[in-house]
């Protein structure tokens, strides 16, 4: 997405004409395929529009596939007709990635080649999947795992700097036949374009090529534009074909979901599934006068614009069904992610034996620090679904969402069960801890010598139970303050009537608990036993349990493919979690009566 700003004079920073890179023998040319610039997009479900920065740094880009990918007529990708070219090479150089792109001889082709050559067609946009983007201070994203999938040569960019390189081309990024760069010359004319102060041709003098210019001279415009009083319009230019999708997605969410429809997808207000699929293929110039809707059906599943519309519908209703109720265990779980499937070492530090006197002049002591150390790994948990080409002939959009609220539900249920039996293992003792102990044992002092039901005394007992735990070191206290009343929900009323808030008629009956602690009732756990129960920490303050996610998988994932042999679109559920106990002293387990 382009930011234009009126009414300030257009102009177009372009003191040379033909790409000083080009090969005119081999028909290559080097372009900066992206700049490293915020863009702005916008949001397929709030219609929000909000800015991303695709980071370049090791690690966060996979580059793999773009060596090899094809070069594209403004993205389209619904016939080879649209390729023009292949990308030879994609490097990251001084934070932008540049890209070497040959580009066909065939006679279709000649006409964007000879305009490249004469410096009339330049600029730049790549196509791309974001895997994993993270929300800024600002507001923004940035994305931090992302893969591009191919570049196209476009008459309108998302990021204005991206472009084909011309004069000044750096090191490692130009031909042979490379002139020598004057940055005083190239800003001196850009000044004078563009009305720039001495001031601007002074900073840009040094610039090591002309983007580096060119960058300087929007900084300077940008700075005169917030310190003019009346604002200038500005318009953002975003992507027609992610506005199309997106409001499409919009329009069909709107018809599983009711409510409030945006305004960019009004358009597509009660459109039908095969109405949609049709919608596609006209976005890219396919003639489907008299067509059947079974036969528009079957192509559209073979574009990317319809199964992505449909991917998105999916992603959509799985999160608000997994985001309406998670698990209840998980609220006595410290979160966090993992970067692997390898075994997660979890190292606790001791309190160390206290702070002890220091006489004047004498030294101070050394303490010793104890540690333990918990592990446990994140594993792949999945399911396939199948959508049908006769569900989407038939409009079927009510079973497209059934089968994802069913699919969330199913992963809230997977991770409640998970936290469950880790729980009540070892018929109820819990997971034996790297200490060779069972989570609850009498030795860490955390579980009742005999069973009782829940009242305000066997409260105070496991209250106590857990302020007087001690740390690794055996001597300071760690006062491991109850937060949450867990139980199966064949004790659930017993347990609310004890934590209630009452008006009491003297001391005596006022209730110490009331307000104190939260009531967890899961059904998991009635399957151990529904007479047990147990108290617990603040996860923050005391962790006993560590539930993780696979870095940039955070809930339920879903992937996308067409099967040709029986035209079906097969969803694939993926959940990458794991979980283990951290440690004891934060828990306290009563056998119940």
């Amino acid at each position: 997405m382009e930011l234009t700003v009126t009414p300030i004079e257009t102009f177009r920073l372009l003191p040379d004409t033909h790409p000083a890179t080009l090969d005119a023998t081999r028909r290559t040319v080097d372009v900066v395929a992206y700049s490293g610039a915020r863009v702005s997009r916008i949001d397929p479900y709030s219609g929000t529009i909000y800015d991303l920065r695709l980071s370049l740094d090791q690690g966060h880009v996979r580059l793999g596939r773009l060596e090899g990918a094809p070069v594209l007529d403004s993205h389209g990708d619904a016939s080879i007709r649209n390729q023009i070219g292949v990308v030879e090479r994609a490097w990251v150089q001084d934070g932008r990635l540049l890209a070497r792109l040959r580009f066909s001889d065939r006679a279709d082709v000649e006409p964007i080649w000879n305009d490249i050559r004469t410096g009339i067609v330049r600029n730049i946009s790549i196509g791309a999947l974001v895997y994993k983007r993270e929300k800024q201070q600002d507001g923004s994203f940035v994305a931090t795992d992302w893969e591009p999938m191919e570049i196209s040569v476009v008459p309108v960019p998302a990021d204005a700097q991206a472009t084909v390189l011309s004069l000044g081309g750096k090191k490692g990024m130009t031909s042979d036949n490379q002139v020598a760069f004057d940055a005083r010359a190239a800003a001196t004319e850009i000044a004078a374009r563009l009305k720039l102060g001495s001031d601007f041709v002074e900073r840009a003098a040094s610039a090591r090529d002309v983007d580096e210019v060119r960058r300087l001279a929007f900084d300077t415009l940008a700075d005169e534009y917030d310190r003019t009083p009346t604002r200038s319009h500005v318009a953002f230019v975003r992507d027609e074909g992610d506005i199309r999708r997106e409001a499409l997605t919009a329009a069909l969410l709107h018809r599983i979901t009711g409510g409030e429809l945006p305004e960019h997808a009004r358009q597509y207000a009660f459109t039908r599934l095969p109405d949609a699929a049709r919608e596609c293929l006209r976005w890219r110039g396919e003639r489907l006068a008299g067509m059947s809707d079974s036969r528009v059906v079957q192509l559209a599943m073979s574009t990317s614009d319809f199964p992505q519309v449909l991917a998105n519908v999916a992603n959509k209703t799985l999160l608000d069904s997994y985001q309406a109720a998670p698990a209840v265990l998980r609220q006595i779980c410290r979160q966090t992610t993992a970067a692997d499937f390898r075994e997660r070492r979890v190292l606790r530090f001791g309190e160390g034996t206290g702070l002890q006197f220091k006489a004047e002049g004498a030294e101070y002591t050394y303490g010793s620090i104890a540690e333990q150390t918990s592990s446990y790994s994140v594993k792949t948990f999945g399911k396939i679904f199948a959508f049908s080409r006769e569900m989407i002939v038939n409009d079927d959009l009510g079973a497209l969402d059934q089968f994802f609220r069913a699919a969330g539900r199913l992963a809230v249920e997977f991770e409640a069960r998970m936290l469950a039996d880790l729980l009540t293992a070892n018929s109820g003792a819990g997971p034996v801890l790297s200490d060779g102990l069972t989570l609850f044992h009498t030795n860490h002092g955390n579980v009742a010598s005999s069973g009782g039901a829940i009242s305000v005394q066997t409260l105070d007992t496991a209250r106590a139970a857990l302020r007087r735990q001690k740390g690794l070191d055996g001597a300071v206290i760690v006062d491991s303050d109850p937060r949450f009343l867990i139980v199966p929900v064949a004790r659930q009323t017993a347990a609310e009537q004890v934590t209630a808030s009452i008006t009491p008629a003297q001391t005596s009956n006022v209730n110490p608990f009331a307000g104190r602690l939260a009531v967890l009732a899961d059904p998991h756990l009635d399957d151990a036993s529904t007479t047990a129960w147990y108290v617990a920490a603040d996860p923050t303050n005391v962790p006993v349990f560590e539930f993780a996610y696979l870095e940039g998988a955070q809930g339920p994932q879903t992937e996308q493919e067409t099967d040709f042999d029986r035209d079906v679109l097969k969803f694939k559920i993926r959940l990458d979690v794991g979980a283990g106990v951290v440690d004891w002293r934060g828990i306290y387990k009563n056998p119940g009566a």
